[in-house]
């Protein structure tokens, strides 16, 4: 049993570790001091496509809300074979909209965000390239924001995407993660060692993508068109990558559990194809210590006299997710996600678990593919 213990110690020790140098890198950007801009950089924003009729009229007002200069950013819609009545709502609602506009449509043997984004870029007039998804919400500033960072000559500029505020058990634990996700993001990149990022608040110069070409010999992965342009970034010594943690975009979170798992299945299966080295481990280190504490459970029914070094552990592990939620709930204004914490805490676990046995038993599916 002392071996076991002794393992468990470890295991505990690299993720408070890795927590503690992740709150360090958030720190760091609440010392750095940012600057205005008096400049419009002209932006090309890319927003890929596929049956999303529904999220269509709140994407496009919250997109008329921006403050943005007319002259300095362009819209590109590309749809990816909707079979709904995307294309017309879109249409319908592009007839009050304020800034310049292009529609696209893939070619009929070829799908995918991927391929759209490629179209997208192809089409674009401007020289950075700004992606989102149609299910999201913007803050005003968030062009602003990125803004800021082109003119500090940032190649590649990373943003947090975060859950709308939504009342309930489950939309509460869907924003804790993301909120912690949102932390990683924002942590990582200030250490100069990114984890992760998301393609709905994503910013890029055109140059460097058609340098890259980071889509190549992965079109076929469902997913993913964020993580496999990050790993070309990585093994890219020389590009400046940057967090940008004041444009904020917000998304829906999942209506069911069932949806809730699918999503994260979907996002696991990725992984894979992967070969980012520190994103694979972090990644690998949640996993372990959630099924840690599940084990630990077991543990304690064999040897009841454990049940004191399995509090001790958690305690400490606890103390650090507190801390950073805290700080995250503070600076993106989610302070109710904070009482559902103890939930997270024996809720995420078994979640996680479910997720890997449904990621290596079953094949995710994307809108209807």
């Amino acid at each position: 049993m002392i071996y076991v213990h002794g393992i468990l110690i470890v295991i505990f020790s690299i993720y408070t570790g890795w927590m503690l140098a992740l709150i360090f890198g958030w720190l760091r950007l609440n010392n750095n001091k940012r600057t205005s801009s008096n400049t419009r950089n002209s932006l090309s924003v890319l927003i890929p496509y596929r049956n999303e009729q529904d999220n269509i009229p709140l994407l496009l007002k919250s997109l008329s809300d921006l403050q943005y200069s007319i002259e300095a950013v362009e819209f590109i819609f590309i749809n990816d074979h909707s079979v709904d009545n995307s294309a017309e709502t879109l249409m319908l609602g592009l007839l009050n909209f304020p800034f310049p506009y292009k529609l696209i449509s893939l070619e009929e043997k070829i799908f995918g965000k991927k391929r759209a984004i490629e179209a997208g870029v192809i089409e674009a007039a401007h020289s950075v390239i700004v992606t989102t998804d149609v299910d999201c919400i913007h803050s005003k500033n968030w062009l602003q924001e990125i803004n800021i960072l082109i003119d500090s000559g940032s190649e590649f500029i990373i943003a947090p995407v975060i859950n709308k505020k939504r009342p309930g058990l489950l939309s509460n634990l869907q924003q804790i993660e993301t909120l912690l996700l949102a932390g990683i993001t924002v942590g990582s990149t200030k250490l100069k060692t990114p984890l992760l990022c998301s393609g709905a608040n994503l910013s890029y110069t055109k140059s460097l993508f058609n340098k890259l070409q980071p889509y190549k010999n992965n079109y076929n992965t469902l997913s993913g068109d964020d993580m496999f342009f990050l790993e070309k970034i990585i093994r890219k010594d020389d590009c400046h990558v940057e967090i940008c943690a004041n444009s904020i975009v917000e998304t829906e979170g999942a209506k069911s559990f069932t949806e809730m798992v699918s999503r994260s299945v979907r996002w696991a299966s990725k992984s894979s194809k992967l070969e980012m080295s520190l994103s694979t481990v972090f990644g690998a280190i949640v996993l372990i210590i959630n099924c840690s504490i599940l084990f630990m459970t077991v543990l304690i029914i064999l040897d009841i006299d454990s049940i004191v070094f399995f509090i001790k552990l958690c305690a400490v592990k606890t103390i650090v997710d507190v801390l950073f939620l805290v700080l995250l709930a503070n600076r993106y204004g989610r302070y109710q996600t904070i009482i559902y914490f103890p939930i997270m805490v024996v809720f995420y676990p078994f979640y996680l678990f479910i997720v890997s046995l449904a990621t290596f038993f079953s094949s995710p599916g994307w809108k209807g593919r």
